[in-house]
């Protein structure tokens, strides 16, 4: 096992974290605050019905929560490498399924495509007025990710947190947190992610202005990055162990 030096945590997504100041706003969900904020049009509220059986754990999954933080070995990217697009990092994965209490764990294999982009008005969403104005002075920024599975293992798992950045890690003053663009689906794990070499396709989208281009794709799940951890999740934070620098595709 090698010796890495501990980076300290980075700044979180403004994406993730919900409430924050931005300058515009563009958000489906609604963001409290001035004039620049985009607001969703108004829609029915639907009753889900309650769920009358427990999900089943997904193949591959254990019950037993984690006893030990994510480790590197020798062979993984080092935190806070700095790919070139088309290179290949090899990371270890773990996550938590809330709803079956179950962990899935491997190691997974990771090549982020170049950033292109595109008008932002070809984005599809329920926006109101101002969001879209908002997005037709903006452009929208994609790259296609492709995810191996390196273990050999079967993985049920949702999109790891990359983000789109500025030059030099900074984070765009335009958010999006719905909305399609076609031809960058963001998709979880197919159910034929079971074995050594199987391939997943998906996509990383953000939002920018013309003055401000994205040119950088950062990969921030642990032990790269902190960890996002669901209040349901029984196993230690770790907290102590990651946010030791995201891998960064430039």
């Amino acid at each position: 096992m090698s010796s890495f030096p501990r980076r300290p945590p980075p700044r979180m997504s403004r994406r993730r974290i919900g409430a924050v100041t931005l300058v515009p706003c563009l958000v489906l969900t609604g963001c409290a605050g001035s004039d620049d904020t985009a607001r969703p049009s108004s829609t029915p509220t639907v009753k889900m019905p309650a769920l009358t059986h427990t999900p089943s754990v997904p193949k591959g999954d254990t019950t037993i929560p984690p006893t030990q933080p994510l480790r590197l070995t020798n062979k993984m990217t080092r935190p806070g490498a700095r790919l070139r697009f088309g290179q290949k990092a090899i990371v270890p994965i773990r996550e938590h399924h809330p709803l079956p209490k179950s962990y899935t764990e491997g190691v997974l294999g990771i090549v982020v495509q170049r950033i292109r982009q595109t008008r932002a008005s070809k984005i599809k969403g329920n926006f109101d007025s101002h969001g879209t104005a908002v997005l037709k002075r903006s452009i929208a920024y994609y790259a296609e990710i492709v995810i191996t599975n390196e273990s050999g293992n079967a993985m049920s798992l949702s999109v790891p947190r990359f983000e789109a950045r500025r030059s030099g890690g900074e984070i765009s003053t335009v958010i999006i947190t719905g909305g399609e663009l076609p031809g960058c689906s963001e998709s979880p794990s197919p159910d034929s992610f079971d074995h050594k070499g199987a391939r997943w396709v998906t996509c990383e989208l953000a939002v920018s202005t013309p003055s401000e281009p994205l040119q950088e794709i950062h990969y921030m799940a642990p032990p790269y990055g902190v960890n996002a951890q669901h209040p349901s999740d029984r196993a230690p934070s770790f907290k102590q162990h990651y946010g030791r620098g995201e891998i960064v595709w430039h």
